[in-house]
């Protein structure tokens, strides 16, 4: 256990959380390796170091990992050491969580306009989105980094078709574009949490690929066709809580993205 200026690393067998990477080389660290004489510590050399804190009162070494002075400070070390994770989590919180909201209103806009197959997509769609971005949120929070609350978006609804082109082109992004270079950024700081959430939310979507890019191709020109086919052939939706994967049926395996257990799933309940 170190510190310096008032901040705290955790030294274990497994890691060194160190916060060397982001202060400059050579500065001088301290270990507390029992308390001196006044309510001081001994560092590496042996010599003796002030501590800012009454130390006089405390009874033990244990007491002083307790204390409400270290343990905060803990949270700063463990987000610092994975500080490109923590902006990606969060950047990718809103981004998702801006999606959710976008395809709630494209789907409350579809039911009105009596598109009700659309309108289950994008509820159905719009809860995957909201399982992407709590996992995102969930990071954040093991990562001890600081989350403000999701404001949210103010957004632009168009006619049914205007939605649906657009909510197409926003999957088929993230599928060729966003979640790739999202792996790409977070991938040298080696979260495996981190990483498993946005393969998790790429695989999800990738797996409406060819459907995505049908609706794409088609709905310009040919949108009532399209509106039509979306209504025969919906069926129900079933998303997993964990991973955010949306089927037309609970698997009889292991979900194809997770792997966890079927009994993950839930019915999404159409539009009244």
């Amino acid at each position: 256990m170190r510190v310096r200026a008032g901040l705290l690393t955790v030294g274990t067998a497994r890691r060194d959380l160190t916060l060397r990477q982001i202060n400059a080389a050579g500065k001088r660290w301290v270990q507390i390796r029992g308390l001196g004489k006044n309510g001081r510590a001994e560092s590496f050399d042996g010599s003796v170091q002030p501590i800012h804190a009454p130390l006089e009162a405390m009874a033990s070494r244990r007491w002083f990992v307790r204390s409400a002075l270290i343990l905060p400070l803990c949270s700063r070390v463990v987000a610092a050491a994975h500080p490109i994770t923590a902006a990606a989590m969060r950047d990718a919180q809103l981004a998702e969580m801006g999606v959710y909201y976008r395809y709630s209103a494209y789907g409350r806009a579809a039911q009105r306009e009596g598109y009700r197959g659309i309108a289950y997509l994008f509820v159905a769609f719009a809860s995957s989105e909201l399982i992407h971005a709590n996992n995102f949120g969930r990071i954040q929070a093991r990562l001890n980094a600081e989350v403000s609350p999701t404001p949210k978006p103010e957004v632009k609804v168009g006619s049914t078709r205007e939605n649906l082109i657009a909510a197409a082109g926003i999957e088929m992004r993230s599928v060729d574009q966003y979640y790739p270079a999202m792996l790409e950024r977070i991938t040298p700081e080696g979260h495996e949490d981190a990483m498993n959430a946005v393969r998790w939310a790429w695989a999800t979507e990738e797996r409406h690929r060819d459907k995505i890019r049908q609706i794409q191709r088609w709905s310009p020109t040919f949108f009532e066709q399209v509106a039509k086919v979306i209504d025969q052939k919906t069926g129900q939706y079933f998303v997993c809580q964990i991973c955010g994967c949306a089927l037309n049926a609970v698997p009889a395996g292991a979900c194809p993205v997770c792997k966890n257990l079927p009994t993950h799933y839930r019915h999404v309940e159409p539009p009244a």
